[in-house]
């Protein structure tokens, strides 16, 4: 710390030619600042009617195993908000196993599921999908990696944690109602 240095009396009296004749302000109360509050945008509701919601195969993507990880976020969404997904570190706040059903049931299932999710304002949910029976192929874990692309709601999905099924189950990150990208 450097040491205080004395002020000499010709910089105090340059000081006080400088003020002369300065009157010191009255405060008779205190005034206390409110907090600023964000100013929020009225929410747009949107409606996510069963049309918003379609499964489609259109792109072409190679087939995955039942051991393989697989991942998916739109433009926008950070690397590290996919991570913390995949590490199963966001609250799981519903779930939908697809365990037995047919391709027919699953889009049913799943459509139902995402919609009700999305009125609800749920924001992270598990779809356990299985590894498979008597195949290579997981065919729904395959159907879910090409439909779930497909919907804008989805913001990103990744295989889940040992916790919640790891590779035969993954996670979902649905959009808000009001937003439109998150970090």
């Amino acid at each position: 710390m450097p040491k205080k240095t004395k002020i000499s009396q010709e910089d105090i009296d340059v000081f006080q030619q400088a003020v002369a004749g300065v009157k010191p302000l009255s405060v008779k109360k205190k005034v206390r600042l409110k907090p600023s509050v964000p100013v929020r945008k009225p929410a747009r509701l949107r409606q996510f009617d069963e049309e918003a919601i379609h499964f489609s195969e259109a792109l072409d993507l190679d087939e995955v195993s039942a051991e393989e990880f697989i991942s998916y976020r739109q433009a926008g969404i950070s690397n590290k908000t996919l991570r913390k997904l995949s590490k199963g570190q966001y609250n799981v706040d519903a779930i939908l196993d697809l365990h037995g059903k047919s391709i027919e049931e699953a889009i049913t299932a799943v459509s139902g599921f995402l919609q009700k999710c999305l009125r609800e304002g749920i924001r992270v949910v598990l779809i356990i999908h299985g590894k498979g029976r008597h195949s290579q192929v997981p065919i729904l874990k395959n159907k879910l990696n090409h439909w779930l692309r497909e919907i804008n709601a989805v913001l990103a999905f990744c295989s889940a944690a040992p916790s919640h099924g790891c590779r035969g189950a993954i996670y979902v990150l649905l959009r808000r109602d009001t937003e439109e990208i998150i970090d």
